[in-house]
């Protein structure tokens, strides 16, 4: 009788054992096939976020020659009201 609780055991010992190495590799598979698909979204990521970037550079770039226009019209603007200071002054004199 106890042979059969030795042989079943055995067997059963030999059946866990196989599944568990096919389950060891198939996990393992399973996690490299999701670790280059976490790879790829993650490298599509970082090439949107790096476009992102340039287009916001681009978008500085155009602000920066925007502010330096109003900087050039301030300038004439200022100029014009120290001239008509001038004038007004000039005026009040005579």
């Amino acid at each position: 009788m106890w042979e059969y609780v030795l042989g079943g055991a055995t067997i059963f010992g030999l059946i866990v054992g196989l599944f568990s190495i096919y389950n060891g590799r198939a996990t393992r598979k399973l996690l490299v096939e999701e670790e280059k698909l976490t790879r790829e979204m993650v490298e599509k990521l970082i090439g949107k976020i790096d476009e992102g970037f340039i287009r916001m550079e681009k978008g500085f770039a155009k602000m920066d020659e925007r502010f330096a226009k109003m900087d050039e019209r301030f300038a004439k603007m200022d100029e014009r009201f120290i001239e008509i200071l001038e004038e007004i002054r000039q005026l009040r004199r005579s």
